[in-house]
């Protein structure tokens, strides 16, 4: 769904690490859609996601020299270093995750309900997910962590991931079929 291009020569990438300014705002420019669109998927919030956006751009330019081509993509390297700094931000702003008993995940999600909407249109319901829901659903769905990395990266119950999970699940079907109706 959320695919990042990867056109960034790796000459330029050089030059970024060099400090060249023209390089670094060309890799900006390149994928700065993307990571904000990212961003919004975890923060309601207009600033936070700007903000979120600055700090993720501040540490790609900080740490791009650990960024090793040979296992994976600079979009991909670049993906990671953002849902870090989105997650590191929901910490410091101390997101409620309910801890609430297992209940069944039996309900299932229809893709088939998303396929007509575009990104934004889509970031917009997830957006008005409680910050618990969103968090979970967006690492599980979207990025792929399972419950158990959710639980390490949250400091949250396993079961705590799947109840979160389950109830932004049908709390974004209720909101679906309101607006395909």
């Amino acid at each position: 769904m959320f695919t990042f291009q990867d056109n960034m020569d790796p000459l330029k990438i050089q030059l970024c690490l060099q400090g060249n300014r023209n390089a670094q705002k060309e890799l900006y420019e390149l994928y700065k859609t993307n990571m904000y669109v990212l961003c919004q998927r975890y923060f309601m919030d207009i600033e936070d996601s700007r903000d979120t956006l600055q700090e993720g751009f501040i540490k790609v330019f900080r740490d791009l020299y650990q960024y090793d081509h040979s296992k994976g993509t600079l979009g991909s390297w670049m993906k990671k270093v953002f849902v870090n700094t989105c997650l590191e931000k929901l910490r410091k702003n101390k997101v409620d995750f309910q801890s609430l008993s297992t209940q069944s995940d039996s309900i299932g999600f229809e893709p088939n309900i998303i396929s007509d909407l575009n990104v934004k249109d889509l970031t917009k319901i997830i957006q008005m997910l409680p910050a618990g829901y969103r968090t979970v659903f967006n690492l599980y769905v979207i990025e792929g962590f399972n419950h158990k990395e959710i639980g390490e990266q949250l400091n949250i119950t396993e079961s705590t991931s799947k109840t979160q999970l389950m109830k932004a699940k049908n709390m974004l079907r209720s909101r679906l079929e309101e607006i395909l109706k």
